[in-house]
């Protein structure tokens, strides 16, 4: 955090953003309790998955239900781009999930198409991917990963439709950036894995040591 963002929060109290209470960081003890309800990375991490001979490691924050996706939609959708900030503040306070992201050296978010972040006003996968690698302390890369292809919104599709719908649709560029390095996806929402095996895909392009893949919610 820079001088300017400090003496921001120094003069403005950060709220939570669930309730809105001043003066407990971006996310009140209460509301954090009540998130935790969602949390299933504690007993049901996700089953690892092999891709090309190379263990990937998965972890999915929350499962995708009421209060979580009530908050995840308005994150997305309605302009709460806000979120970002509890959200990471969750998996801050919460040491195996933190524990998990600073045992990487590159978060990759996600890509989104140049012509859909245009009209959303940003990419909510990068802006919690940036925030996270920050606090881990770790390098967040933007430009490796690259959308090529504004196409057919993922959750308006069957499990076959997905899979079809992202071929082709990512290509890894910068290589050089991610040679010999542990590296972390992050996705806001994991269903079918058709999307994250298709960054899996182009990132296992680059002689990496490690994939991992971390998503705020599990449907």
């Amino acid at each position: 955090m820079n001088l300017l963002e400090k003496a921001l929060e120094y003069i403005f109290l950060p709220s939570c953003g669930v309730c809105n209470k001043l003066g407990e960081g971006y996310l009140c003890k209460k509301c954090g309790k009540e998130l935790a309800k969602y949390a299933i990375y504690l007993e049901k991490p996700g089953e690892n998955i092999t891709y090309k001979n190379k263990e990937v490691e998965k972890l999915h924050i929350f499962e995708y239900k009421e209060l979580v996706r009530k908050l995840i939609i308005g994150y997305k959708f309605n302009n709460k781009s806000y979120l970002y900030k509890t959200f990471c503040e969750f998996i801050v306070k919460n040491k195996k999930a933190f524990d998990f992201v600073q045992s990487y050296d590159i978060i990759i978010p996600v890509p989104m198409h140049n012509k859909k972040k245009a009209k959303r006003g940003y990419n909510q996968s990068e802006i919690i991917a940036k925030e996270l690698a920050r606090l881990a302390e770790i390098k967040m890369e933007k430009h490796v990963l690259l959308k090529t292809k504004d196409n057919k919104m993922q959750s308006t599709l069957n499990k076959e439709e997905r899979k079809n719908n992202v071929k082709n649709v990512y290509k890894l560029i910068n290589k050089e950036k991610i040679d010999n390095k542990k590296i972390l996806i992050f996705d806001d929402i994991y269903t079918t894995g058709a999307t994250i095996e298709a960054c899996i895909e182009e990132i296992s392009k680059a002689n990496i040591k490690q994939i991992g893949i971390i998503t705020l919610a599990k449907d």
